[in-house]
């Protein structure tokens, strides 16, 4: 089991896209789109302040405090 913890400084939504991508070994842009899971603009900026969890494309992905978690 893989796991992936960064804290963010490019928006959550990018963030989760990006390290899902490099998980996966694909372009950001081959992948599903985010908004199939969560809203994006919602997950931006609920972030800071909130514990998210979620999944996409088969990962399970945590925001807590501005830290992104992806789980496979």
């Amino acid at each position: 089991m893989r796991n992936l913890t960064t804290s963010t400084r490019a928006s959550p939504a990018t963030e989760i896209v990006d390290r899902v991508a490099e998980m996966e070994e694909q372009d950001p842009l081959d992948l599903p789109p985010l908004y199939d899971s969560i809203d994006p603009d919602a997950l931006d900026r609920l972030a800071e302040s909130s514990k998210i969890q979620f999944e996409y494309i088969g990962y399970n992905i945590t925001v807590d405090n501005s830290t992104i978690t992806v789980d496979q």
